[in-house]
């Protein structure tokens, strides 16, 4: 399954459960606080994850081949060196683009499927291929769009490329899934033109609807229906290597270690299904139809669709088009809970100061303000400084803001640079930050005087004669 630290208790607890752990290193790498725009990785992370049970996987997350722009040169060095600490026989990375020319969209978004997007995808592939000096596989996404008569299908486009590229195929169950539920091409018609031998990975999920789509949540449990088309499909898969179940860790606490690892005997079964050579079903089927031509480039698609969905202006004909999709909608939105669970995720107490002060719904309004004028961000620490910058220069008079804000931020730069630090307050602060630990705004007027709290990387937070059990909560790992 996808590797996070949630899911080490059931590790330690069942030690032969999982026989591969996916490693998605962007994870797990930290945005310097003493070089802006260095990113760093933290070896003594990868070094625990390579002892915990089973053989290890990279799927990457941050270098999409299905895009124009060239891979980020930062993060290849890094990489590949997550590829030699785990022993990872090959790599994978998603068919998507997430960078538009000057900006970043916060979302992995559609390729181009077009005769012009497999030679520049095939190139992508090559860089990377090369860059990793391991083989690579790329994931099958999920396109929340409608179909486009100037593209190829679906099937066909990814068949294409693979062949061009010499590449291997992650097969994401539930991506397809999502696209035959939300009108796309169905998924017998998608695996009939696919090279199945190229096939070495397969990844399933669970899902949720919303607003007339179903989404790939990697909420939970894995639709009865996929785990059906699964039994199906891996007979004929001859070169499989891994069948991983995706969670994101933000659901584990609802779904549960118990329901996990049912999941995971679940698709025990289904593993022992797979085959060893292609059957006469799975022989691939040649698509006859001719590739589309004309619509907008490569450069065009990821700059208009681009813009459209982090709510830049819709110049373009094209973009004024593609407006109409109601796909374009529910990917803005998705994209602005993104943002949202980030800036929460990395200053809670804050956020919830705020929510509790001026209501959830104003503090939703400048949320939206704020993405009106900033581009999303990569590293969930910038999108929280820079929507927190974006506070400050509007001069809110809440009292004790500031000083949660500069406390947390300090937090945030002890566990990236691992440098002690003291935070002082004129005030005692252990009521409001439990308070707001426990969910509310305090209920007693603080004491005047000089008080410190003392940030370390290596152990909780020291306040003098005080436990902040809840406090702790927010941060878990340190």
């Amino acid at each position: 399954m996808i590797y996070s630290p949630g899911i080490e208790p059931l590790l330690a607890s069942n030690p032969d459960l999982v026989d591969v752990l996916e490693v998605e290193p962007q994870t797990i790498w930290l945005q310097s606080s003493a070089r802006p725009g260095v990113i760093e990785a933290r070896s003594d992370v990868d070094d625990h994850i390579a002892q915990l049970p089973g053989k290890k996987l990279v799927h990457s997350i941050g270098t999409p081949v299905g895009a124009s722009a060239e891979t980020l040169a930062a993060q290849l060095p890094l990489l590949q060196e997550a590829v030699r600490r785990l022993n990872a026989p090959y790599a994978s990375e998603h068919l998507s683009f997430n960078v538009a020319s000057d900006f970043f969209t916060g979302f992995f978004l559609p390729p181009r499927q077009t005769a012009e997007g497999i030679r520049v995808y095939k190139k992508a592939i090559a860089r990377l291929q090369e860059a990793l000096a391991v083989p690579l596989a790329v994931e099958t996404g999920v396109n929340y769009l409608r179909p486009r008569s100037d593209e190829m299908h679906d099937g066909e486009f990814v068949a294409e490329l693979v062949e061009s590229a010499d590449c291997g195929i992650l097969l994401d169950l539930h991506n397809i899934y999502c696209n035959q539920l939300n009108g796309r091409l169905p998924m017998e018609k998608f695996l009939s033109h696919i090279p199945l031998e190229r096939v070495w990975e397969l990844h399933i999920a669970g899902g949720f609807e919303m607003n007339g789509f179903w989404l790939d949540a990697h909420s939970g449990a894995v639709p009865e229906e996929l785990m059906r088309i699964s039994r199906d499909v891996l007979p004929h898969l001859p070169n499989l290597k891994a069948l991983v179940f995706e969670i994101f860790p933000s659901f584990l606490e609802k779904f549960g270690l118990a329901a996990v690892e049912k999941q995971l005997e679940d698709l025990r079964q289904v593993w022992e299904l797979r085959g060893g050579a292609l059957t006469k079903r799975a022989v691939r089927e040649r698509a006859d139809s001719v590739i589309p031509t004309g619509g907008p480039s490569v450069q065009e698609w990821e700059q208009g669709l681009g813009a459209m969905v982090i709510g830049r202006t819709h110049a373009s004909a094209f973009e004024q088009a593609l407006k109409q999709d109601p796909g374009v909608s529910l990917v803005k939105d998705l994209i602005h809970e993104f943002r949202a669970s980030m800036v929460v995720s990395v200053y809670r107490l804050t956020s919830r100061l705020l929510m509790l002060a001026l209501t959830p719904e104003i503090f939703r309004m400048l949320l939206e303000e704020y993405w009106l004028v900033a581009p999303p961000r990569q590293y969930a620490s910038l999108e929280a400084n820079g929507f927190y910058s974006f506070l400050v220069s509007k001069n809110l008079q809440l009292p004790w803001f500031h000083k949660v804000y500069e406390f947390e931020h300090a937090a945030v730069l002890t566990i990236c640079d691992g440098q002690a630090r003291i935070m002082r307050f004129e005030a005692d602060p252990i009521p409001m930050l439990r308070a707001l630990a426990e969910g509310r705004l305090p209920d007693v007027v603080p004491q005047v005087g000089d008080y410190e709290i003392e940030l370390k990387p290596d152990g909780p937070i020291a306040v003098s004669e005080m436990e902040l059990t809840e406090l702790m909560k927010m941060f878990p790992s340190h």
